[in-house]
């Protein structure tokens, strides 16, 4: 390992949203929004001279886009070698870390360098309302809808250098696919009061003048025409007048294709070849217990390991996709899949469980299928518990991550490559356990009882890393409509530096990178390549307009307020995309999170508070871990109850007493 990571065919085409962020976006025609250049494109430099302090900045930016034909949104990636960040042991990060997308992730954040800012008067994480105010100071505007997009703005704060941070504009809802998007910054000023001024290259685009640099002029013909026919008029129309324009810029969108078509094409190959295939398995153990014990609460867990299609060059971490002379992701082989199985006494005694799939939290493993609470849940509620690692983001990939965090940034698709091929592993884990294990003995009783009711339609729940996991599978799942996302958010890029257990892999990248800009601006890229292997790249397909042959899906999301591992933004996001309301009496108001009276049909979103827990810091840092909250929802036995009825109807009912509060001390601590 390197010394750092010691250390430590278009598918879909997504029409606009309309001004509520809870209205899901509707399917429509599936050819691209493309904006055609004005005049050829001959980008002069390797860096966007809008930004002359950081290279590739401001993000994402369509400097670095051409139309191409061959792509689904039209567009494809033209990164110089060296635009992006240099490692500080002179790799040079390079475009093959967006791994083959035809345009910029729908959950991107925007960041530009503008050196100190005074947020007062900025669209503040409390209060997003405000950017859709006549003097907002940022917008983003869907050139297809004229609409502006919800965000609010922040100074990163990660490291320690104040000359090192850039400015933050954070959509609060997923962008549509294949879509032109403008941005405009005005009337921003330093901590004492002065205004922050344009670039030269800016003000040569806004005002005509000449920039002294050969390079800025180099630029210009082609970017005035673009800036001119593609960005001022939309900026103008959605009430940021040319004039008063500190900066602008404009990104296209990457198509339902270019993000998720690999996984939708491994989920073909992987169920197709599931049903022709022998469906081996083994069964390595099964360990009894004596439910006539007092206090007994397990009756069988079960062990073992079924043959799956291998979708990876290598059955290991660190690895890539296997992919055919077309590109397209290939079976390479078979993988054994090992799985585990629990049965409480409540079921022995009763027979006739659900089957319930659980995902485990980061870089975990099945074995916390076995954990306390968890086993106490399915002993009350009669469920049969069943667990498979998260392949790709499984304890086995914890240091091959780090050392790639602390080396070579180009490697990082590593990451979602090798979680789809988790992602395959539990679409047919889930088919393996309903229709192949439920059908042997060791879940039956001795006289041939089936412990699992074949007529319950299988859940599935997973918390933390299994909610921000499980909320792709659930949206790529032909056979679960409901689950439970626990303590859970959406995307990566937004999640990290709020959580404390991105430290480690923090300090890998401080002694990556000698500059704390670059890594902004390195979580920023990485989102790309993820969205189809995290909740991100699904936002959209949840519920109202689900993937190809694909049910819509039900989602009961439960978090803490306090949590310093997964922030409650991400999960706000999440019910802002699926259309989820807020379960009254909610706790506090979410903006653009309608409160709903259950029983509530289908999704919905509930926070827990906890008046020992932490609080939640406006900037992108975690909470205090003294404090956290993460572990406190899943043992709440009205959060259980909730899971209860909800995988029984449907149904979201309220098993609070008024508000859900608790104490953390001495509970979830």
């Amino acid at each position: 390992m390197t010394a750092g990571a010691v250390v430590l065919a278009a598918l879909i085409g997504c029409g606009g949203n309309d001004d509520d962020p809870a209205t899901s976006p509707t399917v429509g025609d599936s050819s691209p929004t493309t904006t055609l250049p004005a005049a050829p494109r001959e980008r002069a430099t390797s860096c966007d001279p809008l930004d002359p302090g950081l290279c590739a900045s401001p993000w994402p930016s369509s400097y670095y886009q051409v139309p191409s034909e061959g792509s689904e949104s039209g567009w494809a990636f033209s990164f110089a070698n060296d635009s992006l960040p240099e490692t500080a042991e002179g790799i040079q990060i390079t475009e093959a870390v967006l791994n083959h997308t035809d345009g910029f992730s729908t959950m991107t954040p925007l960041l530009i360098d503008l050196g100190p800012v005074d947020l007062s008067g900025t669209i503040n994480v409390l209060d997003p309302s405000t950017y859709a105010a006549a003097d907002a100071r940022t917008v983003i505007v869907n050139t297809t809808t004229g609409e502006r997009v919800p965000h609010f703005v922040e100074i990163d704060q990660v490291g320690n250098d104040d000359d090192e941070r850039v400015f933050f504009l954070r959509p609060i809802v997923p962008l549509d696919h294949a879509t032109h998007y403008v941005v405009g910054i005005r009337g921003l000023k330093r901590p004492d009061g002065t205004d922050i001024e344009p670039s030269d290259h800016f003000l040569a685009l806004r005002d005509g003048v000449e920039p002294g640099d050969a390079d800025d002029a180099a630029d210009l013909p082609w970017r005035r025409a673009q800036f001119d026919a593609d960005v001022f008029p939309a900026l103008e129309a959605a009430g940021f007048p040319r004039s008063e324009l500190l900066v602008a810029w404009d990104f296209h969108t990457v198509s339902v294709q270019g993000s998720l078509g690999d996984m939708l094409s491994i989920r073909e190959q992987a169920l197709s070849w599931w049903s022709t295939s022998d469906q081996s398995y083994v069964i390595e153990s099964v360990e009894e217990e004596d439910c006539s014990v007092a206090g007994a609460t397990v009756f069988r867990t079960i062990r073992g390991s079924f043959t799956g299609p291998l979708f990876t060059v290598d059955d290991a971490p660190a690895t890539r996709l296997s992919r055919d002379a077309s590109g397209l992701p290939t079976i390479s082989g078979t993988t054994d899949v090992h799985f585990l199985a629990r049965v409480p006494c409540s079921v022995a005694q009763a027979p006739g469980g659900r089957l319930v799939q659980y995902g485990h939290g980061l870089l975990g493993n099945r074995d916390e299928t076995k954990t306390g609470w968890l086993t106490a849940q399915a002993q009350a509620d009669g469920y049969v518990l069943y667990g498979q690692d998260w392949t790709g983001m499984a304890d086995e990939d914890r240091f091959p991550i780090l050392d790639m965090v602390g080396g070579d940034v180009n490697d990082f698709p590593m990451v979602p490559e090798r979680t789809m091929q988790g992602l395959a592993q539990k679409l047919i884990g889930l088919r393996f356990a309903r229709d192949v294990l439920s059908a042997d003995a060791a879940l039956q009783l001795p006289d041939g009882t089936p412990l699992v009711d074949g007529a319950l339609a299988p859940g599935y729940y997973g918390n933390s890393q299994g909610g921000i996991l499980g909320a792709a599978y659930m949206a790529l799942s032909q056979d679960i409509e409901r689950g439970v996302l626990g303590v859970a958010g959406m995307p990566y890029s937004l999640l990290l530096a709020r959580s404390f257990d991105f430290d480690l892999f923090l300090l890998a990248m401080q002694q990556t990178f000698r500059d704390d800009r670059d890594i902004a601006l390195i979580l920023a890229v990485m989102q790309n390549a993820w969205d189809a292997g995290e909740a991100g790249g699904y936002a959209h397909f949840m519920t109202d307009t689900p993937l190809p042959d694909t049910p819509s899906h039900q989602v009961l999301i439960q978090v803490g307020i306090g949590d310093a591992q997964v922030t409650t933004l991400g999960a706000h996001l999440m019910a802002r995309a699926y259309g989820a309301p807020s379960l009254a009496p909610a706790v506090r108001p979410i903006w653009g999170v309608e409160e709903a009276q259950g029983p509530i049909e289908g999704s919905a979103l509930v926070e827990w508070y906890y008046p020992d827990g932490s609080l939640e810091p406006e900037e992108n840092i975690p909470p205090e871990k003294s404090g956290d909250t993460h572990e406190c929802p899943r043992r709440e036995r009205a959060a259980q109850e909730q899971i209860r009825v909800f995988f029984e109807t449907g149904r979201v009912e309220q098993f609070c007493d008024g508000t859900c509060e608790g104490v953390r001390e001495g509970f979830c601590d």
